[in-house]
């Protein structure tokens, strides 16, 4: 069986591979989203539990796929926050501008996520790292208007 496994894979073009994993995330994700009832519920820590489960599960599998990977990674931080732990989501943020640097959306997206989760815990000097390597990355004057809103923010917590 595992030798038939490879060999299916091996016969994936890359336009292939990009669509599944792209498919899988949006699955993952839309799950996620549309679950707002879940929030309040006993269910809650449950189902959390298993949102991150299948992130971790398609880091694995799509490890290959760093667009779909740094945003499943940013995720996962999300879901982390969500859980109330603190210092394994702002170590996913961080890892999204260690491994997926050229992710620039996602970087500054999570960078963004850790500096202001570490400000609202009352850590100020943790989230102002985040804050400096936003500015220090992204204040350019050809950036994207959205992108040069988030370093205006920034540079207000400096």
């Amino acid at each position: 069986m595992p030798l038939l496994l490879l060999a299916a894979c091996a016969t994936t073009s890359p336009e292939q591979r990009a669509a599944a994993a792209k498919a899988k995330f949006d699955d993952i994700t839309s799950g996620y989203n549309n679950a707002p009832a879940v929030w309040k519920c006993p269910g809650r820590d449950e189902f959390l539990r298993g949102t991150a489960a299948r992130y971790k599960q398609f880091l694995r599998q799509y490890r290959d796929q760093p667009f779909w990977c740094a945003q499943a990674t940013r995720s996962l931080g999300n879901v982390r926050a969500e859980q109330g732990r603190l210092d394994d989501a702002v170590k996913l943020y961080r890892r999204v501008g260690e491994r997926y640097p050229q992710q620039d959306w996602e970087v500054i997206q999570a960078w963004k996520s850790a500096a202001d989760l570490l400000w609202n815990a009352s850590r100020q000097d943790d989230a102002r790292a985040f804050y400096r390597q936003i500015t220090a990355r992204f204040d350019r004057d050809d950036a994207p208007a959205i992108v040069k809103t988030i370093v205006r923010a920034s540079k207000k917590r400096l």
